[in-house]
């Protein structure tokens, strides 16, 4: 991004707008989020069928990141964000009269190429460029944090639309209406306020040596960071999607109502966005390493799931399993605030950053492609709260696993800034 971008308030004017319309794409493909028992009698779903939508999405994404880390290398920030956000819109309009379960499944996958192909690597190696490298964590986080803050603020907003409804049916329907609007506003909008950056993305790939769209990938797939950051990403997206059923774990087990759930679900889904995020951001800088954050992260997260399991299954037990959740919660959004700023605490090349990103985004957000239906066959198999602590037991060992990575990341940094430190040592001698 050229200098002018980079410094003064335009930056993060475009930090916040890039945070709002992040946080909206995404509500419409993870509205199960907050409205998971209203989904399965609109669209007339079983638990493993409603896990179908996810699983549809999730396969589509694994093609579209790769192809996706191939146009954020060639294509305009200006062309790529903008139709990201009207097309996803436009399913969405779709979405909101209940089709047919064949076309639910088919507008899942539509969105699948209009996020994780147009949108979601462009934005993230926008985002890289907004900053130095001091600042990739500070950055990377607020623009998680913001994504948290305005989705849920503009979130419970829409919650009062939903509880306001005649019927649970009708608020759903007016809930996706309102969200496929802000998406194809936000969409108009970053039209006008991204730069055409095409040029620019020009200019770095034949100074590198990156003018071939494929040859960024073949350099990103010997990096060992790339496979790291991979499994971080995969990791906390596993712990990410088990969190995801705490909400029908709520209401179905607990006893807790129908706006409790809703209300509930927006502030941990969007709300620990902002706190987990921001908080994350400032911890990395300050200990100088996203990657030593993440093994912070990983920690409070398994301990967060083994005590969710082993809370009794009372009514009694709603706040405090509901306050635990969003405690835990948060770790789960430090680490999503700064994985991504690993690469650059890694030192990849700019001109590959996209193609790393493709890679590292098509292994590391796979769980979309089978955890819900994965989920959703054990609730269904084991009624009641057994399916959920299956469930839990599955995010504790996620957690595990993704604090082993964070291990590997840091000591991979560590030697990988020895070598080049030796290496200058030898140059100057």
């Amino acid at each position: 991004m050229a200098e002018t971008q980079k410094k003064g308030i335009n930056r993060w004017v475009l930090l916040v707008i890039l945070g709002l319309a992040c946080g909206m794409i995404y509500q419409l493909p993870y509205l199960r989020y907050s409205y998971y028992d209203q989904m399965m009698v609109a669209f007339d779903v079983t638990n493993t069928q409603l896990g179908m939508f996810m699983t549809m999405y999730g396969g589509g994404s694994m093609i579209a990141y790769l192809v996706g880390g191939i146009l954020a290398m060639k294509v305009s920030d200006r062309i790529l964000l903008p139709v990201g956000m009207i097309s996803t819109g436009v399913f969405g309009i779709w979405f909101a009269f209940f089709p047919p379960y064949g076309c639910a499944l088919f507008i899942s996958l539509m969105w699948a190429f209009t996020t994780s192909l147009v949108f979601w690597p462009a934005v993230v190696n926008f985002v890289r460029g907004m900053g130095t490298s001091e600042e990739q964590g500070r950055l990377y986080g607020l623009w998680e944090g913001l994504r948290g803050i305005t989705a849920t603020v503009i979130g419970l907003g829409i919650v009062a639309l939903f509880a306001a409804a005649a019927s649970e049916l009708a608020g759903l329907r007016t809930v996706i209406l309102a969200y496929a609007i802000i998406d194809i506003v936000l969409g108009v909008l970053l039209f006008f306020v991204i730069p055409n950056n095409a040029q620019e993305k020009k200019a770095l790939a034949a100074a590198s040596g990156q003018e071939s769209m494929f040859a960024g990938f073949g350099k990103a797939l010997k990096l060992p960071i790339t496979w790291v950051a991979a499994f971080l990403v995969f990791f906390t997206m596993m712990v990410f999607d088990c969190l995801g059923y705490t909400t029908p774990y709520l209401t179905g087990c607990l006893g807790a109502g129908a706006a409790f759930a809703a209300t509930f679900g927006t502030v941990r889904t969007w709300g620990l966005q902002f706190v987990g995020g921001t908080t994350g951001g400032i911890i990395a800088d300050k200990v100088h390493s996203s990657a030593k954050t993440l093994i912070g992260g990983f920690i409070v997260i398994a301990a967060g799931f083994v005590v969710l399991n082993i809370l009794p299954v009372d009514t009694s037990m709603v706040w405090p399993a509901a306050i635990l959740i969003l405690v835990f919660g948060i770790a789960i959004y430090v680490n999503r605030g700064v994985y991504w700023a690993v690469l650059d605490e890694a030192e990849v090349p700019a001109s590959i950053n996209p193609a790393v990103i493709g890679v590292a985004s098509c292994i590391g957000f796979a769980p979309d492609m089978f955890i819900y239906t994965l989920i959703g066959s054990w609730l269904d198999a084991y009624p009641g709260a057994a399916g959920y602590h299956v469930t839990y037991w599955l995010g504790a060992a996620c957690a595990i696993a993704g604090l082993i990575f964070a291990i590997i990341a840091v000591v991979l940094i560590k030697k990988n800034k020895a070598k080049k430190a030796a290496e200058a040592e030898g140059a100057a001698a």
